[in-house]
C-alpha cells in the first residue's frame, strides 16, 4: 500500500510479535499492520489480514494435524478426482473441497478424515461406500487407485526423513511438506536460468523458498535451511543435488588453480509447471530476474546481510521462516 486511507498521504509498513485467539487456542505471529505518517492511526489492508490470519492457521493446523492447502489439493490429485467429487465421496457440503483447498480452515474431523485419505486403502473405502456417485465413476476412481503402489507415499517419506532430516510442517520448513519432486524441479529451473555454481543455488532456493513465505505464508519446497559461514543453504544440500538426477555438477577450473562446480541441466530435462501454483512461479521469476546474473560471492555478501543468517550463523543454527518478514533484499 502506498497511500493512507485517511490522508492519502504515505504510510509505513510495520511488524510486531502479537497474540492472536482461534479456536480457543493462542497464538504468537508476526503481525503486519500499516500506519499512516500523517494521523499515526494505525490499519491493515486486505493483504495483511490474509498475511496475518495465515500465520494463525498454519500453527492451528500443525498444532491440530489438519492437512495444509497444498497437501489437501495434492491428496485429491493423486487420485484424478474433481475436488466437486472429492466434496461427494467424503460427505462435504457442495464445492467443501475446493474451499479447502483454496485455504479455508476444515473442522479437526473433516481435516484428519481428508489426512487419512492420503492412505490409499483408506480412500479406496471411502469411495466404495458412497452412495452419491455413479458406478461409472466409481469404476474409474477405483482404477486409478489401483494403479498407485502401496509403498508410495511411505518411500517418499521414508526418502524424506533420511536423506534430509525432515520431519513435520512446522516454521523451519516453512509450513510446506517436503516434496522431492518439487525440490528436484526447482533447482532444474535456477540450472537452466543462470547454471549457478552450488554456492549460488543454496542463495536462490533460500530466497525462493522464504520470499513466498514472506508473501503467502508458506514456503515452496518445504526445505530446511541451517546458517552456515557461506550463508544460508538447504540442510545436507550435497545429498539434495546428489539425488536431483535431471541436472549434473560440471566441475569448472579457474586460472588461479581452484575449481567449483556449476549445476546444469541434463538433456531433455523440461521444467515441470503444473507441480506450482501462480504464486509459487511468480516468485521463482522474481528471484530468478533479480540475481541469476549476480556473481556468487555477491549473492553470498547479499544472504550476510540478512538477519536470518546473522543471527544463526556463529551456531550454525537451523533458521525459522519467521526471518522471512525481514528479508531485506527483496
Amino acid at each position: 500500500m502506498n497511500k493512507s486511507p485517511f490522508t492519502g498521504g504515505k504510510v509505513a509498513l510495520k511488524t510486531e510479535r502479537k497474540e492472536f485467539e482461534f479456536r480457543k487456542s493462542k497464538f504468537e505471529i508476526i503481525y503486519h499492520y500499516y500506519v499512516c505518517e500523517d494521523t499515526r492511526e494505525e490499519f491493515t489492508d486486505t493483504q495483511t489480514d490474509e498475511l496475518n490470519l495465515v500465520q494463525v492457521y498454519n500453527q492451528y493446523r500443525e498444532k491440530e494435524g489438519i492437512p495444509f492447502p497444498p497437501e489437501i489439493r495434492g491428496i485429491r490429485q493423486k487420485y484424478g478426482v474433481s475436488a466437486a467429487k472429492m466434496s461427494l465421496i467424503l460427505g462435504f457440503g457442495t464445492n467443501m473441497y475446493a474451499k479447502y483447498e483454496a485455504g479455508e480452515m476444515p473442522s479437526i474431523s473433516n481435516g484428519r478424515m481428508i489426512k487419512g485419505c492420503d492412505d490409499v486403502n483408506t480412500f479406496r473405502n471411502y469411495v466404495l461406500n458412497c452412495t452419491d456417485i455413479d458406478e461409472k465413476d466409481r469404476g474409474k476412481i477405483l482404477k486409478n487407485i489401483d494403479k498407485i503402489p502401496a509403498y508410495d507415499k511411505f518411500a517418499e517419506d521414508w526418502l524424506a526423513k533420511m536423506l534430509f532430516d525432515w520431519n513435520n510442517n512446522g516454521k523451519e520448513n516453512g509450513y510446506t511438506a517436503l516434496s522431492i519432486d518439487k525440490v528436484k524441479q526447482v533447482v532444474l529451473y535456477f540450472a537452466d536460468l543462470s547454471k549457478p555454481f552450488i554456492t549460488k543455488m543454496n542463495k536462490l532456493l533460500f530466497y525462493a523458498d522464504f520470499l513466498h513465505y514472506k508473501r503467502f505464508g508458506y514456503s515452496i519446497t518445504g526445505l530446511n535451511y541451517i546458517a552456515i559461514d557461506k550463508g544460508p543453504v538447504p540442510k545436507r544440500y550435497s545429498t539434495l543435488y546428489d539425488q536431483a538426477e535431471i541436472i549434473k555438477k560440471e566441475e569448472i577450473i579457474f586460472p588461479n588453480g581452484s575449481a567449483g562446480e556449476q549445476l546444469v541441466p541434463k538433456k531433455n530435462s523440461e521444467f515441470d509447471v503444473s507441480l506450482f501454483s501462480e504464486s509459487e512461479i511468480s516468485v521463482l521469476e522474481e528471484v530468478g530476474t533479480k540475481l541469476k546474473d549476480m556473481k556468487t560471492n555477491d549473492i553470498v555478501t547479499l544472504s550476510h546481510q540478512e538477519a536470518a543468517w546473522i543471527e544463526n550463523e556463529q551456531q550454525h543454527k537451523p533458521i525459522s521462516y519467521d526471518y522471512a518478514f525481514f528479508l531485506k533484499a527483496f
